[in-house]
């Protein structure tokens, strides 16, 4: 895939790693915050929300099986489609009886969502950069992801 000149890699990729990281933090350690604020024991919190990290665990399996179905793009336009609707769902459950399971299987598609669009986002960094601007945009890619964790924690 060639690069088309009017896409210029200074606006994507920072932008592309921005909301890459923004999902995983307000998946793995916003909603830890949250569900204390809300009252749950922090032995149900451990217990639950650790499972959450299991797809960002198995990218490396879930990878080859996503290279069958679509392209990179079609997965990265989905998978934020799904997280805004994810974190809408949370939004509009936490106030329900059973909010901890509620929310709790909105965070779980979430972490799923949020891992395919890494896949998918790093898939298009690779596709639409030659080897040497990738190695020249290696550091606004960790930078911006970095970025991402600290302003997704509301710090």
């Amino acid at each position: 895939m060639t690069q088309n000149p009017s896409k210029n890699p200074w606006i994507w990729v920072p932008t592309l790693y921005l909301t890459e990281s923004l999902p995983y933090v307000v998946i793995i350690t916003v909603s830890v915050i949250m569900y204390k604020n809300l009252g749950i024991s922090n032995a149900d919190i451990g217990l639950y929300t650790s499972f959450l990290y299991l797809p960002w665990v198995i990218k490396p399996i879930w990878s080859p099986i996503l290279e069958l179905f679509g392209n990179k793009k079609q997965w990265f336009l989905s998978m934020q489609l799904i997280l805004s609707l994810v974190f809408l769902g949370v939004g509009l459950t936490t106030g329900a009886d059973q909010f901890f399971t509620i929310t709790l299987a909105f965070f779980w598609m979430g972490a799923f969502a949020s891992a395919t669009n890494d896949i998918a986002s790093d898939g298009l960094y690779l596709i639409a950069l030659k080897p040497d601007q990738q190695s020249f945009f290696v550091g606004m890619r960790s930078t911006f992801y970095r970025v991402g964790m600290i302003t997704g924690q509301g710090l």
